[in-house]
C-alpha cells in the first residue's frame, strides 16, 4: 500500500530543496496518480503520468531487447527544460524541470532518485 502523506511530504521536501524543480507527479504502474503538485496550474497531472507510464514501458522493452539490464531512468531533454521519468514496480515518479537545471541535471537526478527509494521504503 503506498502512504500518499508520505508521498505529499517527500515531494514537497525534495521540490523545496532544488528550485529548478518545477513539479513532481507520482504515479501507479497503471498511471493513476497518487500526487502530484506542479507550479504552474496548466499541466494536466494525469495526462503527465499517463505518458511517464507509456515511455517508461516502452523505454524497458528496449534495454530488455538490448539486453541492457533493467531500466534505471528515462532523461528528456527539451528547449525549454527536461523531465526525469524514474519507476519502480510500485510508482513511477515524473520530475519536471526549467531550463537553467541544466546546470544542476546531476542534483536533480540524485534527488528525484533519493526521493523515489524515500516513498518506496517501508
Amino acid at each position: 500500500m503506498v502512504d500518499e502523506s508520505k508521498i505529499k511530504t517527500i515531494v514537497a521536501d525534495t521540490m523545496a530543496a532544488n528550485a529548478d524543480i518545477q513539479g513532481m507527479i507520482v504515479c501507479d504502474a497503471e498511471g493513476n496518480v497518487v500526487f502530484g503538485h506542479t507550479i504552474t496550474g496548466d499541466i494536466k497531472h494525469s495526462e503527465v503520468a499517463n505518458l511517464a507510464v507509456k515511455i517508461a514501458s516502452n523505454s524497458a522493452q528496449m534495454v530488455t531487447g538490448l539486453e541492457k539490464g533493467g531500466l534505471n531512468e528515462i532523461t528528456i531533454t527539451a528547449d525549454k527544460g527536461l523531465i526525469i521519468i524514474l519507476g519502480d514496480v510500485k510508482l513511477v515518479l515524473a520530475a519536471i524541470a526549467g531550463k537553467n537545471a541544466r546546470e544542476s541535471m546531476g542534483l536533480i537526478r540524485m534527488a528525484t532518485k533519493r526521493a523515489l527509494v524515500n516513498m518506496i521504503a517501508d
